[in-house]
């Protein structure tokens, strides 16, 4: 899944779980006024504004409110063999709903809830390239999903703990953009396409995909037990874990004269997926011309599946842009991307015609390689809260390996050293789309 000054009330239980930092931000010390990422750009200052339902018990005062957006898009695809069309949902910033409340325990101490419902129908993380050339979705696509669900209690000098089904410390600690508000080193709209290799006619279908090998190793949300301090001049530092993961997560915010500037860095240890990553990300804007630069990295060490060598996976990204107000009616962003994600996967099997009885393991993979740029337009609506945006991505694949002889669990019987590179497709798309938030 950035902007945005927060609520003393609502924003509390908001931004337990964003937790990213932005610029223009006060420089409150309750973590709740925090601010949330760009996917959720001026949402909390919209929610602020909305009319509370009050409901009293002898002198507690708890508040209620709704929030939610809506955030459809066109995709256009290509994957160097097949094309078609798709409406989606982006899901990162996904189509939702959600209720946060609040009520004062007393003097400097506050108990607040979130419960926020995904409806992405389908999200753009599910979809992928069927093997008869149309956009497939998995069956069960259709369903709402619980997307935050915990309490939390904090006190503005201690800062807050909250419990329950949340987004870790580290989460979106790679996206942070003061810029573009859609785009970022996220894979955003390709990541359950497979990659296709011109061996034949049709193209062979592999069972790896390019959320695999283009990876911004972002956290997932979990059951978690969080904490984070107040913010203490532009610092907010978080820490979650549960049984299998925990993470930790430094961030920062600043403005100074014509610049703003938000940053973060964080560090997960994952025993049930086995891995560690080290990442983050960085934001700077000089408001009176609108420039931006935002810059991306990470490195994950992960343990594979098949013997071999357990290299280090990292990438790093970043974004150019303008980002003014030409027009009365909002904002215009313009921006250019660059991404280059390495060795993701690597020391895992390769399967073709994974969707036939001729399913089969061909080898292991040795190296992976995606470069990606893009483009891209976005012009927001302040009144209506709407955001409309258009973009651009272009992703090229280098993946080598070598055939298997035999395979066991733990080992594919061939030669390390007969390495060949695979003739894998590359993947265009384009995307038109607009978010509505309330």
């Amino acid at each position: 899944m950035r902007r945005v000054v927060a609520g003393r009330s609502t924003a509390l239980a908001l931004s337990i779980a964003a937790g990213v930092l932005a610029a223009g931000a006060s420089l409150n010390p309750v973590r709740g006024e925090a601010l949330l990422s760009s996917c959720c750009d001026d949402l909390e200052e919209r929610v602020a504004e909305l009319e509370a339902t009050t409901a009293r018990h002898g002198t507690n005062q708890l508040s209620f409110r709704l929030y939610g957006q809506v955030n459809r898009a066109l995709l256009m695809w290509n994957d160097g063999f097949d094309s078609s069309s798709h409406v989606v949902d982006n899901h990162t910033s996904s189509t939702r709903f959600g209720f946060v409340g609040q009520a004062s325990l007393k003097p400097g101490w506050t108990a607040g809830y979130r419960l926020e419902i995904d409806a992405p129908f389908p999200s753009s993380d599910e979809i992928f390239n069927a093997a008869d050339g149309r956009t497939g979705m998995p069956a069960a696509s259709n369903q709402l999903r619980v997307r935050q669900n915990y309490w939390t209690v904090a006190n503005k000098d201690l800062g807050g703990v909250s419990v329950g089904y949340q987004s870790p410390a580290t989460d979106d600690v790679t996206i942070i953009n003061l810029g573009s508000q859609m785009n970022d080193a996220a894979v955003h709209y390709n990541n359950a396409f497979r990659i296709r290799l011109d061996l034949a006619k049709p193209a062979i279908i592999t069972d790896l995909t390019w959320g695999q090998i283009a990876h911004n190793v972002d956290s997932l949300r979990g059951n978690f037990v969080r904490y984070d301090t107040p913010i203490v001049n532009g610092f907010l530092l978080s820490a979650a874990l549960n049984d299998e993961v925990w993470d930790v997560a430094l961030r920062y915010q600043k403005q100074a004269n014509a610049f703003r500037f938000a940053g973060g860095i964080g560090y997960m240890q994952d025993a049930e997926r086995q891995f560690q990553d080290l990442r983050g990300s960085a934001s700077l804007i000089h408001d009176p011309s609108g420039l931006y630069l935002s810059l991306a990295g990470g490195v994950r060490n992960a343990t594979h599946a098949l013997a071999g060598p357990d290299k280090a996976a990292y990438f790093t990204y970043s974004q150019l842009g303008i980002s003014k107000q030409w027009l009365s009616y909002g904002k215009t962003t313009i921006y250019a991307d660059y991404g280059f994600y390495k060795d993701f996967n690597v020391s895992e099997p390769l399967s073709i015609n994974p969707d036939t009885n001729l399913a089969v393991v061909w080898g292991t993979l040795t190296s992976t390689e995606v470069r990606r740029w893009g483009f891209g337009i976005e012009q927001g609506f302040a009144a209506a809260a709407t955001l409309v945006y258009a973009q651009a991505h272009f992703y090229d694949p280098k993946i080598v390996g070598y055939p298997c002889d035999f395979l066991t669990p733990d080992v594919c019987g061939g030669n390390p050293a007969n390495t060949t590179r695979l003739p894998a497709g590359a993947w265009r798309g384009f995307v038109l789309g607009m978010r509505i938030q309330f």
